[in-house]
């Protein structure tokens, strides 16, 4: 049994700061911190050793030590006062981001097609955040680098003993283009590196998965350094920016496959983490994962901020109910202080989490299963873009059209799970949803195949990721419409799925589509329906928008037997719609493609639904995920179970849950929920 599985209630604190002025950590007070995060009720500690500055934050060798230190080791006192007091210690250590080593090490540095290096650009009002002008990013395909890497951590690793440890960033801020990487490049290929993104070119689509081996085996790298002096530490890679960000970063699920469990850094809201603890649970090699956000709101910008306790505790719990870890990164103030009153909701929400890990990591139950492939974080809408244009937090399709589906499951209450590559061939709901993927690779076709063989049915969109879709859809591609607002006329076949929708109003779109010509049998359920004049242009029919006008017979949404299984092809995501007249088309089209749900659930939109077993009794969740503070109590949920339910309970209290009995089903009528319930029954 991993240390970890006893370790919920975590407090990440950040200390990235610079030593130009003598009053940065001139405060610093490790037994005034630990007092604090102890008091607040965290079980681990993080320690940083080397942040983001490169600056070690304890005597070393290599590189140098913070100046405000004067002779303090702040890592050596933090993990004391954590070991004497049975909170256990992870370590820090910032990959690639090192100032320190950027500024001594010119030729360490990233540097993109533009030739610029990370801290030329002195762009500081940049949401991109790594071309601020801040932050000194070097490569980690410079050997150099490397050495210098194993030095610090094989040092840092040695010198304290540390139950885990955090390696950050591992990933690719820049597509980069410096010597070593031109060097590794044109070694393994005998070509250039390309400048111009191609996703329809083979050889870039092969530069892409070279990249995102090449940082795995960076990671893997640091892994051994760690491993080598220091074996019974856990590794914890950041994975964050895996299931978001874009294919510029090369994170994948490869580098969480070489870690104890997955974590990392993510600061979206409820529905987002809900989406994303599904998918880190399943990555994870060992429960608990940790997901971690920020005690400021939004993220770690807002230096003053701090969540409610209410916020604290849904995101906790949110975390908790998937088997995961709640890890609350705080940055530290510049002088070396923290503030206590900042903590005094930490504190609450804290004390309220501490009851329930022993109820959770049973099996969890659920129709749907949304696929996220991280070997594909790009949309073909980037090729021809020059590849320094690339940014690597943008939000694209790739991750708004499944977060989309997740919302409208949770809205319907459709029970789903998010599956990772890795999990692909278990995949065994009713249905797999394959949204807004633009490349999908052989083994993962092959795993897709498997499951259609065993009559599982696809939700599939837009231009099909591999060559053997069209040869199951007995399909052809023809490209894209120019027009970047387009209709879906329902057929009669298809009517029942788009209510408030007809020929004469289609359903509208905020894109494109992709045009396909089919033959073999199939039920059509929808054909395309174009504007009168081409969008974006000077002609208009209406001023104001892009009217529907001209009918075709192209197809836009085909129902095909294929492989033992059914797809159903949608010619665009149309759950990026965001009407609730949209919404519930996508939702008609799911719950037509579902067998009988595991469970049915009456609550509002916002409401998310979880059920599991454990020790032979079945939990269920219900959290009232509204994004906006001050939460309002919601009242008259109900969860309809096909099983007998003799009793229930809400845990940590001694409320009783009602249960009804009708034709075979049991009835919970859940209590009013605040913020959540946990219900016990068998």
């Amino acid at each position: 049994m991993l240390w970890t599985q006893d370790n919920y209630r975590r407090i990440f604190l950040d200390i990235h700061i610079d030593d130009s002025q003598e009053v940065y950590l001139s405060k610093l007070d490790p037994g005034a911190i630990f007092k604090v995060l102890k008091d607040a009720g965290a079980q681990l500690i993080c320690v940083k050793g080397r942040p983001h500055t490169g600056l070690a934050l304890y005597p070393t060798k290599y590189g140098r030590t913070h100046r405000g230190l004067k002779g303090l080791d702040y890592v050596g006192e933090m993990t004391k006062l954590c070991h004497e007091n049975g909170i256990a210690v992870m370590g820090y250590f910032s990959q690639i981001f090192d100032n320190w080593a950027y500024e001594n090490h010119p030729s360490w540095r990233m540097v993109n097609a533009e030739g610029k290096s990370s801290r030329e650009y002195e762009n500081y009002n940049d949401p991109g955040l790594y071309r601020r002008g801040r932050y000194g990013i070097v490569c980690p395909n410079n050997m150099e680098y490397r050495e210098y890497l194993k030095n610090c951590l094989t040092e840092q690793c040695s010198a304290y003993k540390m139950e885990s440890i955090f390696l950050d960033m591992p990933f690719w801020p820049e597509v980069c283009h410096c010597a070593s990487c031109k060097d590794r490049y044109y070694t393994e290929t005998g070509l250039e590196l390309p400048t111009i993104v191609n996703w329809d070119d083979p050889q870039f689509l092969d530069f892409q998965a070279r990249r995102e081996q090449w940082m795995a085996e960076f990671t893997a790298f640091s892994n051994a350094c760690v491993k080598s002096v220091s074996p019974e530490t856990t590794l914890e890679q950041n994975v964050g920016g895996s299931p978001g960000g874009l294919w510029v970063g090369a994170m994948t699920d490869l580098i969480a496959d070489q870690c104890e469990y997955v974590g990392g850094d993510m600061y979206g809201g409820f529905l987002e983490e809900s989406f994303i603890s599904k998918y880190i649970r399943n990555l994870s090699n060992s429960l608990p994962f940790a997901y971690i956000t920020s005690r400021c709101d939004p993220a770690l910008f807002y230096h003053t901020t701090t969540r409610s306790t209410e916020e604290f505790i849904l995101y906790g719990i949110i975390a908790l109910v998937h088997g995961g870890a709640f890890e609350i990164c705080d940055g530290i103030n510049p002088d070396g202080t923290i503030s206590p009153s900042a903590y005094v909701p930490v504190k609450q929400a804290f004390s309220v989490l501490e009851k329930y890990p022993q109820y959770i990591n049973g099996n969890y139950e659920s129709n749907v299963e949304i696929w996220l492939p991280t070997f594909s974080k790009f949309d073909r809408s980037q090729t021809g873009m020059p590849i320094e244009k690339a940014c690597v937090w943008a939000r694209t399709e790739y991750m708004e059209a499944k977060v989309a589906v997740a919302s409208i499951l949770r809205t319907e209450n459709i029970p789903y799970d998010v599956l990772p590559t890795k999990k692909l061939g278990q995949a065994k709901g009713d249905l797999l949803v394959i949204s807004s993927v633009a490349h999908i690779r052989d083994n993962e076709m092959a795993d897709i195949e498997a499951y259609l063989q065993k009559g599982g049915k696809v939700y599939l969109t837009g231009r099909p990721g591999h060559k053997r879709f069209l040869e199951l859809l007995q399909g052809e591609y023809e490209g894209e419409t120019e027009h970047d607002v387009t209709y879906m006329a329902p057929t009669a076949a298809g009517q029942e799925f788009f209510p408030g929708f007809t020929v004469d109003n289609p359903y509208a779109l905020p894109c494109g589509q992709t045009l396909m010509q089919f033959s073999g049998d199939g039920k059509v359920l929808a054909t395309m329906t174009l504007p009168y004049t081409m969008t974006g242009k000077k002609e208009f029919s209406s001023i104001h928008s892009n009217p529907p006008g001209i009918a075709t017979d192209r197809v836009s949404m085909i129902v095909k037997k294929a492989g033992g299984g059914t797809i159903l092809w949608s010619a665009a995501p149309i759950e990026l719609a965001r009407s609730y007249m949209s919404r519930r088309v996508t939702a008609n089209i799911i719950r037509s493609l579902c067998g009988p749900l595991k469970y049915e659930a009456q609550a509002p939109s916002f409401v998310e639904v979880m059920t599991w077993e454990k020790d032979g009794k079945r939990y269920f969740s219900v959290i009232n995920e509204q994004e906006t503070a001050p939460i309002v109590p919601m009242s008259g949920i109900t969860i309809r179970v096909p099983y007998e339910l003799t009793q229930a309970r809400i845990i940590g209290s001694a409320e009783a849950v009602p249960i009804r009995k009708e034709d075979g089903f049991s009835i919970l009528d859940v209590p009013e929920v605040e913020l959540f319930h946990i219900i016990e029954a068998q």
